[in-house]
């Protein structure tokens, strides 16, 4: 159901000139969890909360490269609270490092992905 509603604010926000950005994120925030769910039917748990954080920060990279601003430190900011949060989930015992880092790198493809192939 998320991916359906996710894919689909995707298209409306992305036909709208001044909100194209958005429906770059929402198609991100789509391919992401696509591969989320992908990767558990073959029982590969990972980490959406690091998912979240990835996908905010490749679109922060993203947005950088695009209207060449310089967003370093909001890049920076997302890092550092992506290492908080993948620190709780470690200290929780909710995730290993592998699920917590393929989350992580799942999340901060999607936007890079799409970007290229829209």
């Amino acid at each position: 159901m998320m991916i359906v509603l996710f894919y689909l604010l995707g298209n409306t926000l992305y036909g709208v000139t001044n909100l194209r950005d958005l429906g770059i994120l929402f198609y991100a925030t789509t391919l992401g969890l696509v591969f989320i769910y992908i990767l558990f039917a073959f029982k590969i748990k990972t980490s959406i909360h690091l998912m979240s954080l990835g996908i905010t920060t490749g679109f922060f990279f993203i947005l950088n490269l695009i209207y060449n601003q310089n967003l370093i430190i909001v890049i920076a900011c997302s890092l550092l609270l992506s290492g908080i949060l993948a620190s709780a989930r470690l200290h929780l015992k909710a995730h290993t490092q592998q699920e917590v880092y393929l989350g992580f790198l799942l999340g901060f493809l999607s936007p890079i992905i799409v970007f290229y192939f829209l």
